[in-house]
């Protein structure tokens, strides 16, 4: 289930060092690692010679015990207001984590102004597209202003699905359904809404108001799986094809383990 561990760049030095009572005897752990941006292109190019050196490092040092193929970073805003610099800074990064064996992650950082900054980044991976590179999107926080509303939600899945570029998400999707949570005073995106929505979206070209109908949805009864398929209300989408598009909408990030796996029994999915 957890597929990669997550883990910043500067801190696999100190994840070595619990190497010998936590890494697996036999098979390989996976890792995505998180690079460390910059405030401008300048500093993140720089920083992202760092991360390269920390993962060349820790590979070096673990051997076949490792696997290091994701990379995950948020670029500086200042480059993303003009698509001529977006796509520039885009394009050497890519170059450089893909010829260390890396598909990179792109992400725009969230606050205001999010939407124009990030069709600049997906405009600009699409001209690469044929590179390892996808896009990240952050759906939550710890704070109610760090959640997109539902419309930007649905926004990134349908402008991705229409580009023909990856999606991943992180943050905020501990549960599996969409429901307001008390500490951070908003309601919080679920995972089986935001993924739900996506690969049916992607199955029967869906607009972005019926896409935020999926991710607004908070009843669990609504989401019906079985031996062939999933579905939400009349809409479904069987399993052959949920394979095909989840390598499109690709996964999340998730700093629980126990509550997503928990929910789902109490739901009877697991």
């Amino acid at each position: 289930m957890l597929s990669r561990f997550i883990v910043p760049a500067k801190r696999l030095a100190e994840l070595s060092q619990l190497a010998e009572q936590t890494f697996p005897r036999e098979g390989t752990l996976a890792f995505s690692i998180l690079g460390h941006g910059g405030k401008d292109a300048g500093d993140f190019l720089e920083n992202l010679k760092q991360d390269i050196a920390d993962i060349h490092a820790f590979r070096e040092l673990h051997g076949a015990g490792v696997l290091m193929d994701m990379f995950e970073v948020a670029l500086p805003s200042t480059e993303l207001t003009d698509l001529s610099r977006t796509h520039e800074l885009v394009k050497k990064t890519a170059d450089v984590l893909n010829k260390n064996g890396l598909t990179v992650f792109f992400e725009a950082p969230f606050a205001e102004g999010w939407q124009e900054r990030s069709e600049n980044l997906i405009r600009a991976l699409r001209k690469i597209k044929d590179k390892h590179v996808g896009f990240k999107l952050r759906t939550g926080g710890v704070t109610a202003n760090a959640f997109p509303s539902t419309q930007q939600v649905a926004w990134a899945i349908a402008v991705t699905r229409n580009a023909g570029i990856p999606i991943k998400a992180t943050a905020g999707l501990h549960h599996p359904v969409r429901h307001y949570n008390d500490s951070v005073k908003t309601k919080m995106h679920g995972f089986l809404n935001v993924f739900g929505a996506g690969v049916l979206a992607m199955a029967h070209n869906l607009a972005i108001e019926q896409i935020q109908s999926i991710l607004e949805e908070e009843d669990p009864a609504s989401f019906i799986f079985d031996e062939t398929g999933f579905s939400w209300k009349n809409l479904r989408i069987v399993t052959s094809e949920i394979a095909q598009v989840r390598h499109q909408i690709v996964s999340f990030g998730s700093c629980s383990f126990d509550e997503p796996r928990e929910d789902l029994r109490l739901l009877g999915l697991l």
